[in-house]
């Protein structure tokens, strides 16, 4: 190789190596532009759209006779919903719930045809709890629910006994707490939004404890139906899980201001057990009886018996039997899990037989 041919290969091998360099610098300038100009992290949310549709053939006795017909929701009501959250960092998120109930019967709306009626709120919460605003369910309805077991829902007599108009309340703002070493503590309030009125405004509480297999509650509401009435109510329940059946008990009062003639006085209990059977399946047995402390002959006595079968995570088939006894001076009535059953003749014995399909999505 002469000595031009080394001083190019000589030039050419600088070139390569300045070339080299100068990509690598282009390199990490691009790199460290892209790092100082790419947008802020967003924080991330969540979006679920969910539902239930329950549907059952219903065979029962009014006092007015026989009554065949196809009922929905009835262990489960019937609904649609969106529920979401948004991460707005330091442990805070906001939280929203939109909750449509329908009759799958006829294509209905539920909860007297408004858009949203199961539930609509929407609110913040973090380590310190849960603040929302909007539709809700009651702080009494939510206890009702934890020690009736199965919930408000057909076989349970906690659910043919209780006062339907106090379940849900409008306008109102609902707080829930972090567990605290087994204590839950809720607490809500209802705007009547009469102008120098506290008529129709509503406010309650609970307080549950859960520790092993024990629970625990208390819970109380009030609410000013009229210029001279307050609505108050309160209640106590128990449950525990011995492993091979769980049991619960829960007593339940009201009081007002009314005249014997058109009071709602009255106490009532219920005391509920499931038994797992199997990996599928659950008996419900429920009793509950109900004692009218305003006018005479309006107690009421309520069996029930239940099946359910779960064919996966999300469809169940069940099958149940109930029947009440009332007195003279009752008409109460075997409800469902969304709607009010037949109306009964007082002092008449309604039954009903239902065969049913759930299935959630």
């Amino acid at each position: 190789m002469n000595t031009l041919q080394r001083g190019g290969w000589a030039v050419g091998a600088a070139a390569l190596a300045l070339a080299s360099q100068v990509h690598a610098q282009t390199q990490t300038q691009a790199q460290t532009q892209a790092q100082t100009s790419a947008p802020p992290a967003i924080p991330s949310s969540s979006v679920t759209l969910y539902g239930v549709v329950d549907m059952a053939v219903e065979s029962g006795r009014t006092g007015n006779g026989g009554l065949q017909r196809l009922e929905s929701g009835v262990i489960a009501g019937s609904r649609w919903g969106l529920r979401g959250t948004e991460d707005l960092g330091g442990g805070q998120r906001a939280l929203y719930v939109v909750e449509a109930g329908f009759n799958g019967d006829t294509g209905a709306s539920g909860q007297g045809g408004l858009a949203f009626g199961r539930q609509v709120f929407v609110g913040l919460g973090g380590g310190w709890g849960q603040l929302t605003a909007g539709r809700h369910y009651t702080t009494l309805h939510t206890s009702l629910a934890s020690y009736a077991l199965t919930g408000l829902i057909w076989g349970n007599a906690a659910n043919y006994f209780r006062d339907g108009t106090v379940l849900r309340a409008s306008n109102s703002l609902r707080y829930q707490s972090p567990n605290m070493g087994g204590f839950t503590v809720r607490g809500m309030y209802s705007f009547g939004e009469a102008a120098g009125s506290s008529v129709a405004s509503l406010y309650g509480g609970s307080v549950d404890y859960a520790a092993g297999p024990w629970a625990l509650g208390a819970s109380w509401m009030q609410r000013r139906t009229t210029a001279v009435n307050t609505d108050r109510y309160a209640l106590l329940g128990a449950a525990y899980d011995f492993g091979v059946a769980r049991a619960a008990l829960l007593l339940s009062t009201r009081r007002d201001d009314l005249p014997a003639a058109t009071s709602g006085q009255g106490r009532f209990y219920e005391a509920s057990v499931t038994v797992p059977m199997g990996m599928a399946g659950q008996w419900l047995l429920s009793y509950g009886a109900y004692h009218g402390q305003a006018r005479a002959q309006s107690d009421a006595r309520a069996l029930s018996v239940r099946y359910d079968h779960s064919l996966s995570k999300r469809t169940k088939l069940y099958a149940g039997v109930g029947r009440i006894h009332n007195e003279a001076g009752a008409a109460f009535t075997i409800n469902t899990a969304s709607n009010a059953g037949p109306v009964v003749q007082a002092g008449s014995r309604p039954s009903s037989v239902v065969l049913g399909i759930s299935h959630a999505f």
